[in-house]
């Protein structure tokens, strides 16, 4: 089965001057079920001439032409103009656009910012903004589709699925293509790909992409065939052996958590250099405080000792980035919380601080539990964030492999 192709286009010169771009892998999630491939993103400035230039293009080459951003008020947010000199189309202002902002906001008139958001492309179907004052707007010409979003997350996103996602599915009547999802967990992208490889040969009609973040790997399957697709990812989770620990948009700690919860076991936290990462992590999940007890961040000696009581020789003969520290702050955690399991993490996320004998990027985990405490060491290479990120995915990930 032939799939559509879709482009993506993100506007604002933040984009081009360090602000990193996370949108292509959302777009992708939704259009695939549409029957649509994402096979360009493009970023461009605020520029007039430039988005107009990356409309014209994408709509030579895809069936599907999606831009993001540059719908509001200021004047820097020029997609309409663009949108208009690429399709040789005016700009009208639109009296249904015009009454739902009144509406909206209680006005008998428009101030001049609300009124040019009234304005639409010449022929363009508007889509209401739930969250801003943005339209979105579909236009079509022959056999292809433009569609305008807002920027921003919170806006675009229920405008697709209200809206979008109904205007594509009808104007091109494509088959939706299937998708697996696969998470992997303490394995980088070459290694993924050296183990699944054998599975995916067995498939090659099919799609395959690797997505590899802070020590996670996603695995993403695609095909016209349900059944096809369920087969290919069974052999692809058996072939990643205890790396493999789950399907979709299950994270890492959600996985410990239902293992917890499924045997009646708690967690603590003692947590150092990841500064409260993995008790973030945990409470992003909704309800889960029916596993997670609590953490500690102590950053300082001062803290290990008065709130894990860690021994002042322990730290004074091994220092806070040591296995023994880790030992104790885990054990620590675990008694004052009352917890089932306790995990630690002590090191050096740098880029200052580290030694010879302790490099910046060491970190030394622990692991209390009712078959007594683990103890590991680890070394990450990169920067601050890196670094703090891949101690706590490495923890929440032995912890998934250890509950009993």
């Amino acid at each position: 089965m032939k799939t559509g192709n879709a482009e993506l286009i993100c506007t604002g010169s933040e984009l081009l001057e360090g602000k990193l771009n996370l949108y292509p892998p959302l777009f992708h999630e939704r259009l695939a079920p549409l029957g649509f491939t994402l096979t360009r993103e493009q970023s461009s400035g605020d520029r007039l001439a430039d988005i107009a230039d990356c409309i014209k293009g994408a709509l030579g080459r895809a069936d599907l032409v999606l831009v993001c951003g540059g719908l509001g008020p200021t004047f820097d947010d020029l997609t309409r103009q663009a949108a208009a000199k690429a399709l040789g189309r005016r700009l009208v202002g639109s009296k249904a656009c015009a009454q739902i902002l009144a509406l909206n906001f209680g006005l008998e008139k428009l101030p001049p910012n609300l009124k040019d958001q009234a304005v639409i492309v010449e022929g363009a179907k508007a889509l209401e903004n739930a969250n801003g004052t943005a339209f979105g707007e579909v236009i079509t010409q022959e056999h292809k589709m433009l569609a305008l979003l807002p920027g921003p997350r919170n806006e675009w996103e229920p405008m697709f699925g209200s809206f979008l996602n109904a205007e594509i599915k009808d104007f091109f009547r494509r088959a939706p293509l299937t998708q697996a999802k696969l998470r992997l967990a303490g394995l980088g992208e070459p290694k993924a790909e050296a183990l699944l490889k054998p599975a995916m040969r067995k498939a090659p009609a099919l799609r395959y992409t690797i997505l590899a973040g802070a020590g996670l790997v996603d695995f993403i399957i695609s095909g016209p065939g349900p059944a096809a697709v369920k087969r290919a990812a069974a052999r692809c989770a058996k072939a990643a052996g205890p790396a493999f620990y789950g399907e979709g948009d299950l994270t890492l700690a959600q996985a410990a958590g239902e293992k917890l919860l499924a045997r009646k076991r708690t967690l603590a936290a003692a947590e150092s250099c990841t500064g409260g990462l993995v008790a973030k992590l945990a409470t992003d999940i909704p309800g889960s405080s029916r596993w997670f007890l609590g953490g500690a961040v102590t950053y300082s000696n001062a803290a290990k000792v008065r709130l894990l009581g860690v021994k002042p020789a322990t730290l004074k003969k091994h220092g806070a980035v040591s296995g023994e520290c880790a030992a104790e702050m885990a054990a620590g955690a675990r008694k004052t919380f009352g917890s089932d399991y306790a995990l630690a993490v002590t090191g050096i996320a740098g880029p200052d601080g580290g030694t010879p004998d302790k490099p910046a990027g060491l970190v030394w985990f622990a692991l209390a539990g009712p078959r007594g405490t683990r103890v590991l060491r680890r070394e990450f290479r990169g920067g601050r964030d890196y670094v703090r990120a891949r101690a706590a995915v490495f923890i929440l990930d032995e912890l998934r492999k250890i509950i009993k």
